[in-house]
């Protein structure tokens, strides 16, 4: 049998209206809360219960609830604590301190120390990996075990200084901004913009908090894009430099930017440090958390299970 035929502009539009407002997608046991911590206030969602602290760390550009997916499997077994990055959701605003990963990793670090969950669980990604990685070199005593998802050896800056990036990122900004009076159907409807051509509408677990996300970002944070892409390269050897430093028992799961249309496989890489597992999900984009959201959950699981 053909695959099915994918919905057309008001098919979409028709699905993604009858998506549920973000408050409903959370589940009622869940709790949600502000710190004050590395002199910022952040903001989090935590599933509670008497089980091992699991602190999930999002992207740049998303937001806690970016997890909403993965943290409904894993409360089955841990306490998962979901926290916004500061500009995003619904943390403090960068304001004049900007951003760094140097800040990033102190507001994690001021984060679990406000917290006083102790040795936690880190599983972070992208940006939240790279926060992840740097935690677990600085603050050994604060890092249980660690998964960093969405590695990438990409360094190409190139597309940061094209005029056909900045277009983009004007419209981007543009779009955002409009997120900030719009109702919660015209959200739904006006996020299907922004979909890449030709792709289906995402599951209603992943479409609305992102565009919720959207809706909650810092735009001075969006505006630093240029900044931050011109920064990637020595980001990246910071990162790898920290990584060799690490102690606890770690896995990197790696992906590329650019995949292909080929069969996805799992294969393992080989790693120079005992406590690293390396495996690399092949043909699979940046966001393997929601292309292979089976075989990903897995891994997180049974990683977590072998170093109990």
């Amino acid at each position: 049998m053909g695959e099915a035929p994918l919905p057309g502009p008001i098919q979409a539009q028709e699905k993604v209206k009858a998506y549920r407002r973000i408050e409903e997608l959370i589940p009622s046991q869940w709790s949600e809360g502000t710190v004050l911590a590395n002199g910022i206030r952040q903001h989090y969602y935590r599933t509670g219960g008497d089980k091992p602290a699991l602190v999930l760390l999002h992207g740049f550009l998303e937001g806690a609830l970016s997890w909403l997916r993965t943290a409904r499997v894993l409360e089955q077994d841990y306490d998962v604590i979901m926290v916004d990055a500061r500009g995003h959701g619904l943390s403090d605003r960068i304001g004049s301190a900007g951003f760094s990963q140097e800040l990033l990793t102190e507001d994690a670090a001021g984060f679990l120390r406000a917290l006083q969950v102790g040795s936690a669980r880190v599983l972070g990604f992208s940006q939240g990996a790279g926060t992840g990685i740097h935690l677990a070199a600085a603050y050994p005593d604060q890092v249980r075990l660690l998964i960093a998802e969405g590695w990438s050896e990409a360094t190409n800056t190139d597309l940061s200084q094209s005029e056909g990036y900045r277009a983009w990122l004007n419209a981007y900004l543009s779009w955002l901004e409009s997120l900030k009076t719009q109702t919660h159907e015209e959200r739904m409807v006006s996020g299907l913009t922004q979909l890449p051509p030709g792709s289906a509408v995402p599951p209603e677990d992943e479409y609305v908090p992102s565009i919720e996300n959207a809706a909650r970002l810092d735009l001075e944070l969006v505006r630093l894009g240029v900044t931050m892409w011109s920064g990637l390269p020595e980001r990246v050897r910071q990162m790898v430099q920290a990584l060799h430093q690490i102690t606890c028992p770690a896995l990197i799961m790696k992906s590329s930017f650019a995949p292909t249309r080929d069969a996805k496989a799992i294969r393992e890489e080989a790693s120079d440090r005992p406590n690293i597992r390396v495996v690399r999900f092949e043909n699979t984009g940046h966001l393997i958390h929601q292309e292979q959201f089976g075989p990903f959950i897995g891994l997180v699981q049974q990683f977590f299970r072998e170093h109990e």
